[in-house]
């Protein structure tokens, strides 16, 4: 039950977005509407209006599309982030260069710093895709939100956006134990309804903390956990479930762009936005989709940044695209989302790795915390965290791993206390040195 702070706030939101003529508002009824209908042909014919208008859109009025007269999203070039910082003006439409604009950057934890220009229509879109996967998850607005990243990258906010939105900001760059068991004495003695958001390396650490101190189910009103920006394990999701009593989601998102996918409750798979983004998986070397359930690169399409279309839009990462039975027929889904290209591993006989080649560490108790770099096509690199000092499993851990890697792989394991973060505060458990085109 809401508190009446918590419906205050909440009623406050919808005020001042009604007195700016309900511009959240339409957007958000516009993607409930869209997510929940269940006559999936008119979900996907209008998606395609949304398509073909931003298509139009975008030949008609930037440099870079107008040779492109069509209206078939696969005539259109794959770009990229450097493609785009190489040409901003020519992506820029120029019936919004002299309106007002919101910029968005990338944290740059894998290189320089991305910026993105989008209109503000477009923001109102990313604020109520926002809500309403949020809302998916178990989380109103109103709740109190525990955000937990590398708050020093980004601006902070000032006290009173911070009361408004209900936000604690919690620096995942100092979650030591002490910090740590200081957020949980946090959570338990604020009685209002909380959600949790941030990195899903921070909510290892914090599940790993209470296995350690063998702890009991903690009771702090908690109705929502979201993980972002890392791939989650699913044996955390089971712990939060254990320590807290809630079901963990995770998120498939990024900066430039806004909220793309989400995992329902109690599910693997992604949901994809679609109301505002349209998804492609497309082959690693050529730009023709991949089947469904086969592995290839993520590609989006931003249906509402008029500012900047931002058409096939190769995000860096891999997945793999599948379906699901819903009510009249298959909705597509992400079955699987791998993380970054340059975050997956082959095998000594060039084949690439699922990235799930990680939970087979997670029957290793004795590991806390892991990360896996190939050197060359054969060298492989453990880096382990441990409870203990010892590893007795060294042995058979080494031998298990060669079932997968190649018997010709050669392992070394450095025992470390600590995996390094990036300068955005992510753990990057998989490091590829040697490259993904080769």
């Amino acid at each position: 039950m809401m508190r009446i702070s918590e419906q205050l706030r909440k009623f406050i939101f919808w005020t001042l977005d009604f007195i700016k003529g309900s511009k959240i508002k339409r957007h958000y009824s516009a993607i409930k509407s869209h997510m929940e209908c269940i006559d999936l042909l008119k979900v996907k014919k209008d998606q395609e209006t949304l398509l073909v208008r931003l298509l139009n859109h975008a030949v008609e009025t930037t440099t870079f599309y107008k040779e492109y007269k069509t209206t078939s999203i696969t005539d259109f070039p794959v770009v990229n982030k450097e493609l785009i910082k190489k040409n901003t003006t020519g992506f820029q439409s120029r019936r919004y260069s002299h309106k007002k604009q919101f910029s968005v950057a990338t944290s740059g934890s894998t290189g320089a710093s991305f910026i993105v220009q989008q209109d503000y229509n477009k923001r109102y879109r990313n604020v109520a895709d926002i809500l309403y996967f949020s809302e998916l998850a178990g989380f109103q607005l109103g709740y109190r939100l525990f955000y937990l990243r590398f708050w020093s990258m980004f601006q902070k906010k000032n006290r009173l956006q911070s009361f408004f939105q209900n936000i604690c900001p919690i620096d995942v760059f100092d979650l030591s134990p002490d910090m740590i068991q200081r957020i949980i004495l946090r959570l338990q003695k604020d009685k209002s309804n909380k959600g949790m958001l941030g990195y899903a390396s921070s909510f290892d650490k914090i599940c790993n903390y209470l296995a350690s101190k063998n702890a009991a189910q903690i009771k702090c009103n908690l109705r929502s956990v979201i993980g972002i920006s890392e791939r989650l394990n699913p044996k955390t999701k089971e712990m939060m479930a254990k320590y807290f009593g809630v079901q963990m989601v995770s998120r498939y998102s990024n900066a430039e762009n806004g909220m793309i996918a989400q995992q329902p409750l109690g599910k693997e798979y992604f949901k994809i936005n679609t109301a505002s983004y349209f998804v492609e998986i497309l082959h690693f070397n050529q730009n023709t989709r991949m089947r469904h359930g086969e592995l290839g690169r993520i590609v989006i399409t931003d249906l509402f940044n008029y500012n900047t279309p931002i058409i096939r839009y190769d995000t860096g990462d891999i997945g793999i695209m599948d379906t699901v039975q819903e009510h009249s027929g298959a909705r597509l889904v992400l079955k699987k989302v791998e993380g970054r290209k340059m975050d997956m591993i082959r095998n000594t006989s060039g084949e690439i790795l699922s990235t799930s080649i990680l939970l087979l560490i997670n029957k290793y108790e004795e590991v806390l915390e892991r990360q896996i770099i190939q050197k060359t096509h054969n060298q492989y690199v453990f880096k382990l965290k441990l409870k203990d000092q010892a590893f007795e499993r060294e042995t058979v851990f080494k031998d298990e791993f060669k079932g997968y890697l190649g018997e010709d792989a050669i392992i070394t394991i450095e025992y470390v206390t600590a995996i390094p973060l990036l300068a955005s505060g992510k753990q990057q458990a998989i490091i590829n040195e040697v490259g993904m085109d080769t």
